[in-house]
């Protein structure tokens, strides 16, 4: 929250030596030993249990390096925050952007949102800065989503798999007026749509006049209507009615015919009209609009079309014009989505959104030391449920898991590391010798990362007489020595004896629980900064002593007090964050502790006297943040209405380190993706000896193509397509280089490049393999499927988003295997009944053909 700001004024302004008031005593809380329960709100509403997960700027790094460029955040990291106080969040902000993209935040599991809180414009802090009033903006502007974690269910067992409920917070997000600015920023889906459209930046109407300009064409009537206008791009309309052509409400007539107060200009002749209801009148036929009310006057721009309906007014022969009817095509509008503003609102009938989809941007935050501001995400992660308890149930259920699930590779402490040598290969291998380097703490290594690696840097040794089959991996800058140095070299995994775990036994967690005061905390932090005079180490000195000695920081002792001088700050924090295994250890501390927007005045009013404030000597930008920090608090008007406890008390997670240890891991043997899971099982599996092992290059046969992961078929690509393609989905330069030279062939010549280089070339990561299918291939046959879809789908039918979930991924199977096979199933894909679209599919000879390895009826049945 407001921990960034307290460094720089202990910086600006020190403790005062004047009498105050009797210092506090030294103390430290203890848990109150009250059990956490699920509360009714939170038993009531139980979200989906989570498929997949995201990270909240769509990183495509590894989990490992995800963590170490956290080091890199301005304002301090989990737990501790550069001004020494309890941090339960990560940030997001100038020192960690690069390669992040900040074009929008995501959230980081499936879930639902349960709160929200956007500011129309952004709330701001007057501080005084060289004697001068200055004000400082501060988003407070948050989503709150509610999550369910469990693992998967075991086959043939009755019981139900562990539960835990958590939340995730985005923090400092942009404010109203920044959307309402500009109309192309993508906006939340769970932000009431309102009754505003606008045109996209994607209309192609073209005026006659002027071809270059792009727009909206407006209509004269609903039904084979001529064109009277066109609604330049980014132009805002309100439109009523129903149907494709809608009425448009905001607009009085034409352009061309509009005074700049938007009244129109022109007379029409009376007598060739007629009336219809509502007191309009409808156009007999084509008709000129007047400048003056006679035959002679001057006409303006075109005529008007037979069947056009006007309102007039007047007498006599000709009337003044003052109303043109206006239809627009609403499939071409975007409707604009806009957020209740000015207050925390709290959802009645939470909102269902899945992993990787909008919360929102990131907003503008100033501290008061700051020149300018910057943009500043705070993500958290935290759980009213009895985390321990969650946590041991987990790990007696992941005993009878399938170890296909085991996705982490964990190298003890004392592995040793074989210095590189070029000659290395599969014939030449490394070799251990007295000279290697061990490695001083344990690392667990995602598979992702391993599989990820180049071919040259992966040596599999199958089994012979003598021993059992290993790998050799070339890792550098992951694991470290004991005097902390980043090691590079090559490592050994024994098969069937180096330990695979999976993210369900949640090795290396621990749970702490920490009642540190604030007081406590900063007392420990000034008196590391050496800013106390002697009289007020005598006074604060014991209260230090507690912020030094709670639970936290004894534990972050033993994970990087390298000085054992059983001091800790920020800065020792985020050094050792830059070593992967340090920040995997920090990241799997979970810490009970009370929630920093739980607001309660006396907590931050036990720091006046440590930052100089008193009755008679204010300390004006004290007193300034604290009202910050008030504003900033939402937990009071939130928690009992989503399921929270009162008291603010609630198990914090590394919200980075939670999204890594589950993200893109096996499940049962199976990836999962968000969308199209019947197409992606369809295109492949993740079994290495398969002729269907996806993650190399493969051909399917006949016409086809050189294919990567889950059908992505290279024949109709170009090679600089394949190659942008491949570096969004986060491949890097080489291998995108490498594999797009398979573009454009098919046939017996893909065939061939295939066995030529398949080994050549290696597998790519689960992680590659889901992004590019999630990213890439998946919405382009999607918007086919829309577009097919609208295109012959009647009024009355539901929207494409209306649609059940299982059969819209159907439909877009059926684009992608069979092509345009509409006209006959529309009536079964728009009737929105998967039970009767899966007999459809079993009863129809065309489809029921490729059931054996496409399964859509039984997915539509609800299978997995």
């Amino acid at each position: 929250m407001a921990d960034g700001v307290f460094k720089r004024l202990t910086n600006t302004f020190s403790p005062s030596d004047s009498q105050t008031r009797s210092s506090q005593k030294p103390f430290y809380p203890t848990p109150d030993g009250k059990p956490i329960l699920l509360s009714p709100v939170t038993a009531a509403l139980r979200p989906e249990a989570i498929k997949n997960w995201s990270h909240p700027l769509k990183d495509k790094s590894n989990p490992l390096q995800q963590l170490t460029q956290l080091a890199n955040a301005v304002a301090g990291s989990y737990p501790l925050g550069v001004g020494g106080l309890w941090h339960g969040g990560v940030h997001f902000d100038s020192g960690t952007s690069e390669n992040l993209d900040k074009t929008g935040v995501h959230c980081i599991a499936d879930g639902e949102v349960v709160a929200y809180h956007i500011d129309k414009n952004s709330a701001k802090t007057a501080y005084v800065v060289n004697k001068l009033h200055v004000m400082k903006p501060y988003s407070r502007n948050f989503v709150l989503v509610r999550h369910r974690l469990e693992p998967p269910k075991i086959e043939g067992e009755t019981e139900s798999p562990p539960s835990l409920f958590f939340y995730s917070l985005y923090m400092h997000l942009q404010d109203g007026a920044t959307y309402e600015g500009d109309l192309t920023i993508a906006r939340p889906a769970f932000w009431p749509e309102s009754k505003v459209c606008f045109v996209p930046e994607t209309a192609k109407d073209v005026s006659a006049g002027t071809p270059k300009q792009y727009g909206l064409n407006v209509r004269h009537r609903a039904h084979q209507g001529k064109v009277l206008d066109l609604l330049p791009r980014g132009a805002q309309v309100t439109v009523s009615g129903e149907g494709d052509f809608r009425k448009l409400e905001n607009s009085t007539g034409p352009s061309y015919l509009q005074n700049k107060d938007g009244s129109l200009l022109g007379y029409v002749d009376f007598d060739r009209l007629e009336p219809v209801e509502g007191g309009e009148y409808r156009l007999k036929n084509d008709l000129n609009v007047h400048v003056d009310p006679t035959v002679q006057s001057k006409t303006i721009g075109q005529k008007l079309p037979t069947g056009t309906q006007v309102k007039v007014s007047g007498e006599g022969k000709f009337r003044k014009l003052e109303h043109i009817t206006q239809y627009v095509y609403i499939k071409s509008l975007q409707s604009l989505r806009v957020p209740q503003y000015d207050g925390l609102h709290v959802l009645s009938e939470p909102l269902p959104i899945k992993a990787g989809e909008m919360i929102g941007h990131i907003g503008w935050y100033q501290d008061y030391a700051a020149d300018r501001p910057e943009q500043k995400l705070h993500l958290e992660v935290f759980s009213e449920d009895d985390v321990e308890k969650f946590i041991e149930g987990c790990r007696n259920w992941a005993l009878n898991l399938p170890t296909t699930g085991r996705t982490w590779l964990k190298l003890a402490k004392g592995t040793a590391v074989v210095a590189h040598q070029d000659h290395f290969n599969a014939k030449q291998l490394p070799t251990f010798s007295t000279a290697d380097t061990v490695s001083g703490t344990d690392l667990l290594v995602p598979k992702s990362l391993l599989d990820s690696l180049p071919a040259a840097e992966k040596i599999t040794v199958p089994a012979m007489e003598g021993h059992k089959a290993y790998n050799w991996y070339r890792l550098n800058q992951l694991l470290n020595d004991a005097d902390n140095k980043l090691l590079n070299g090559w490592v050994r995994e024994e098969v069937g004896i180096t330990p695979w775990v999976s993210p369900w036994e949640w090795q290396g967690y621990a749970v702490i629980t920490d009642y540190t005061s604030a007081p406590a905390f900063m007392a420990a932090f000034l008196r590391s900064l050496k800013r106390f005079t002697d009289e007020q180490l005598q006074r604060y000195g014991p209260l230090a002593d507690a912020g030094d000695a709670g639970p936290m920081k004894e534990r972050l002792y033993d994970i990087i007090d390298r000085d054992s001088n059983k001091k800790m700050t920020a800065e020792e924090i985020q050094t050792a964050i830059r070593i992967p295994a340090h920040a995997q250890s920090i990241s799997q501390l979970i810490i009970c502790c009370e929630s920093e927007w739980y607001y309660k005045p006396q907590k931050w009013d036990g720091l006046d006297e440590m930052l100089g404030h008193g009755g008679s000597t204010p300390h004006i930008n004290w007193l300034a943040e604290k009202e910050r920090i008030k504003q900033l608090s939402w937990w009071g008007e939130v928690a009992d209405k989503v399921g929270l406890p009162a008291d603010g008390k609630v198990y914090h997670l590394h919200a980075i380190g939670l999204v890594g240890n589950f993200y893109a891991a096996v499940k049962r043997g199976r990836l999962t993706v968000r969308r199209g899971q019947v197409t992606f099982d369809a295109e492949g599996n993740d079994l290495v000896d398969s002729l269907y092992f996806s993650r190399k290059l493969h051909w399917p046969a006949g016409k086809s193509g050189v294919t990567l992961g889950r059908g992505y078929d290279m024949r109709h690509r170009t090679r600089s397509q394949v190659y942008a393609q491949l570096i969004e989905a986060g491949f890097d330069s080489a291998a995108a280089e490498n594999f797009s030279s398979g573009a454009t062939l098919s046939g017996p010549s893909a065939q061939a490049f295939v066995k030529q280089n398949r080994d050549v070339f290696g597998a790519i990561s689960h992680q590659e393999q889901i992004v590019l299918f999630e990213e890439v291939l998946y919405p382009a046959y999607e918007a086919a499927a829309v577009r097919r879809y609208e295109s012959v789908a009647g009024q009355n039918s539901p929207k494409w988003n209306e649609l059940n979930e299982r059969i819209r991924d159907v439909a877009v199977d059926f684009t992608y295997h069979q092509g345009s096979i509409w006209s006959r199933q529309l009536p079964y894909i728009s009737g929105n009944d998967p039970e009767s679209l899966a007999r459809y599919i079993e009863e129809t000879p065309e489809l029921v053909q490729y059931e054996k390895g496409r399964q859509r009826a039984r997915y539509l049945r609800g299978g997995k």
